[in-house]
């Protein structure tokens, strides 16, 4: 999608002018992964219009392989417009969807089942998705609902919970459940956990979902725990962060995980890489990270000691490992 944004950040009843970016959550990890090295396609859609073009130049240039998304003719690229409010806690954004009737809610079986979106999801190490896709459309909800079918065996299914309590207004959630009872791989925040599940305890999580390989559990700005089945767990706390606007953070901490999880590295180091760029997505205003750490810097960020670790400090004029030596 297109985001949309008030110059200045005023109000949107007294905007003038707007700035614009790329966003959405399976672009935001998609193009994070790629832009790290990781060979990542993206499937989806898009309308035969100015911002659909504008979506795909970001994507190419971050090097994604684009060749399983499809232009829509009939419908328009979806957009949303992020506004900027003041409450009692300072700051915040407010974000405004416009996706009803856009190419990408037309998502359906036939986008997963046809070529080669089909050899992608087949033969893909992970595959990656979000609650979001499930609650756009009922198209999209089937075809979500039967991804596991769609993949390779070895394929990891990777699902960020993403509940967003707007989309499922008056809504059954059995879309949403029925995406989380095909992973191996959940990632969900304490708070939407509670508010979804009832409960945050990986265990009954578990037990309610026999798929389920590892669940990935951020505890807002405190830390985020790894939890495995056979009841490994580890905890990393969060970095130090000058924020400067919070949307696609969680987008951020899913991609750089799962890029610890495709190159081999521990439960520690993909949290570490997860935290990283979820940081580097906190300094910009955009929703996606300002920068993103190659090969030599996830070397660094794995090797640096706890104590190294808790010092670090992320804003705008300093990245600590880019420092480093």
């Amino acid at each position: 999608m297109v985001v949309l944004y008030p110059e200045a950040h005023r109000p949107l009843a007294e905007a003038e002018t707007f700035g614009s970016d790329v966003g959405g959550a399976e672009f935001n990890v998609a193009t994070s992964l790629a832009r790290m090295g990781l060979p990542t396609a993206w499937i989806s859609r898009l309308g035969d219009d100015g911002f659909g073009e504008r979506i795909r130049a970001t994507a190419s240039d971050a090097g994604l392989d684009l060749s399983a998304v499809d232009t829509d003719d009939d419908r328009p690229t979806g957009i949303y417009v992020k506004e900027t409010t003041n409450g009692p806690d300072g700051a915040g954004t407010r974000m405004h969807y416009y996706r009803r009737g856009s190419a990408a809610s037309a998502i359906g079986r036939d986008s997963l089942t046809a070529e080669p979106a089909a050899s992608i999801l087949r033969d893909a190490a992970i595959v990656h998705t979000s609650g979001i896709t499930a609650a756009i459309s009922a198209s999209a909800a089937e075809a979500v609902s039967a991804l596991r079918e769609l993949t390779g065996e070895q394929t990891t299914i990777s699902v960020d919970l993403n509940h967003r309590p707007r989309l499922w207004q008056g809504r059954d959630t059995a879309p949403l459940d029925a995406l989380v009872g095909q992973a191996d791989t959940l990632f969900l925040g304490a708070d939407e956990a509670e508010r979804h599940f009832g409960h945050s305890d990986p265990q009954r999580l578990f037990d309610a979902h026999p798929l389920l390989e590892r669940v990935v559990l951020k505890d807002d700005a405190r830390r985020a725990s790894s939890y495995l089945r056979d009841g490994g767990e580890i905890h990393v706390p969060c970095l130090t962060v000058e924020v400067v606007e919070p949307v696609g953070a969680g987008d951020a901490f899913a991609a750089g995980y799962l890029a610890g999880l495709a190159e081999g590295r521990d439960a520690a180091t993909c949290l570490r890489i997860g935290h990283a760029l979820a940081a580097l997505t906190l300094i910009g205003h955009g929703d996606r990270p300002l920068t993103v750490p190659d090969a030599r810097e996830r070397a660094l960020i794995a090797d640096a000691d706890d104590d190294t670790w808790s010092r670090w400090r992320v804003h705008p004029g300093e990245i600590p490992w880019r420092s480093a030596t």
